[in-house]
């Protein structure tokens, strides 16, 4: 059974234009998008976030946006209940066969000791397959979380 772990409790990407860019740097992947200073007084308008992926095996930015999920039901994880705009670990997922046009970042990495991450913005879903996690926010804020699952 899937099961989703939410991970961006004390944050979030701006709800309204989070503005999301990937960079690719060797194995690693990081997601940079604006910081959600409306709901989360830790941060300022402007701080942005940085969101990298080590030992990334593949990634994607695309469908569906948030019209696409709320309203089209075109999520292949909202039957789960998952809720839209949050960042999460997902355990036990089928995504070596439903993973939609993947960017391949590194073959020959060991896909079973790998996570798969997922990531509902605002008008696109990031989702790699990657070991851990780490955000760095720069702007007025400066801070760094990281995650290992």
């Amino acid at each position: 059974m899937i099961e989703f772990v939410h991970l961006n409790t004390t944050w979030n990407a701006e709800p309204n234009a989070p503005c999301p860019r990937v960079e690719v740097s060797g194995v690693s992947v990081t997601l940079l998008f604006y910081m959600n200073a409306f709901k989360f007084k830790d941060f300022s308008e402007g701080d942005i976030g940085a969101l990298t992926f080590s030992n990334c095996f593949q990634y994607r930015m695309g469908p569906p946006n948030d019209e696409g999920f709320n309203i089209f039901n075109q999520s292949r994880y909202k039957k789960y209940g998952v809720p839209w705009g949050e960042f999460y670990l997902v355990k036990d997922s089928d995504w070596q066969t439903t993973f939609p046009n993947p960017i391949i970042v590194a073959s020959g990495l060991d896909t079973s000791v790998l996570n798969h991450y997922l990531f509902y913005l605002r008008d696109e879903t990031f989702e790699c397959i990657a070991g851990t996690w780490h955000l760095e926010v720069s702007g007025s804020t400066n801070m760094q979380l990281a995650g290992d699952y």
